[in-house]
């Protein structure tokens, strides 16, 4: 009884949460009829949790139940970050910057902060929060800052993908995603992780979730993220904020033609992200069972 007391505070806790958020918040980026439509849908999706768990259907309760928490979790959020300006601040390198250096000794907290949370939900490209911290605090601390903050992200993703299953995660990363990776990652384990976290090709973000989903360990998957991750962040602290090729004089002819490869790169990504991840698994994944077997067979 005291369970089912403390879950009905909590629920009408978010409840009230959502529509204080919803009323009170001029959110410009939602609408206002977008606004009702998510409070309504919040609460049908929650009346129909508790309906199914009623009928005895469990499994499909805790699912809809799971949906309702996120959505509404998610708005709130959401909503908490624009009234403090946090979306607004965190958009382009030089507005996080100054709020960052505004914050003074407490920026090092909210700026780890800020990185876990790109990793998790915050809609904002890593290279952006990885330069602010090189251009502050310099490309090794910033880099390891941000390292710091892409591990606990990451931690947070996998423990999602753990603890909610699979249904939330193809809701989050999408069904085709998520069967594609989470099958390789099954059959490959750390070592395909490894080469997608070094790899620009994957989205890593996305994998720490699926992996949660998969019979991977914590222990490995920290381990495997201890040490890869950070390589890229520490490539990028460097590099991108013109501690090795400035953004002045020589530099700028480097500049534009990396420039102009990033672009091509992107380009051929984005057109030929599958086949490109494929001839990577396959040469690297069929050398390596190669060698497994010769060892094998010795």
């Amino acid at each position: 009884m005291t369970k089912k007391i403390l879950l009905f505070i909590f629920n009408s806790l978010i409840l009230t949460a959502l529509f204080v958020c919803l009323t009170f918040v001029n959110i410009p980026t939602i609408p206002k009829f977008l606004k009702t439509i998510i409070l309504v849908g919040a609460n049908i999706i929650y009346f129909l949790s508790i309906v199914f768990k009623w009928l005895g259907y469990q499994k499909t309760s805790k699912t809809i139940f799971v949906l309702y928490l996120t959505i509404s979790l998610g708005v709130i959020v959401y909503a908490i970050l624009f009234k403090l300006n946090i979306i607004t601040t965190i958009s382009s390198v030089e507005s996080l910057k100054n709020y960052i250096l505004s914050l003074k000794s407490k920026g090092v907290y909210i700026y780890i902060l800020i990185q876990a949370a790109q990793v998790v939900i915050l809609p904002v490209p890593a290279a952006i929060i990885c330069v602010v911290g090189s251009l502050i605090y310099g490309p090794l601390l910033g880099g390891l800052y941000c390292s710091i903050g892409i591990l606990i992200g990451s931690f947070i993703s996998f423990i999602i993908g753990k603890t909610f299953g699979y249904k939330i995660v193809a809701w989050i990363a999408g069904k085709e995603n998520t069967d594609k990776y989470s099958q390789i990652i099954r059959k490959r384990g750390a070592f395909f992780l490894a080469i997608a976290f070094l790899l620009p090709m994957f989205p890593d973000d996305i994998l720490c979730l699926i992996a949660g989903i998969t019979n991977m360990k914590f222990k490995t998957f920290a381990i495997v993220t201890a040490i890869t991750r950070p390589i890229g962040v520490i490539c990028m602290s460097y590099f991108g904020s013109g501690y090795i090729i400035p953004f002045t004089g020589w530099g700028i002819y480097v500049w534009v033609a990396l420039l102009v490869v990033v672009v091509i790169t992107v380009f051929l990504t984005y057109r030929y992200q599958e086949r490109m991840q494929n001839f990577v698994l396959n040469k690297l994944f069929k050398r390596r069972d190669k060698h497994n077997k010769q060892l094998k067979s010795l």
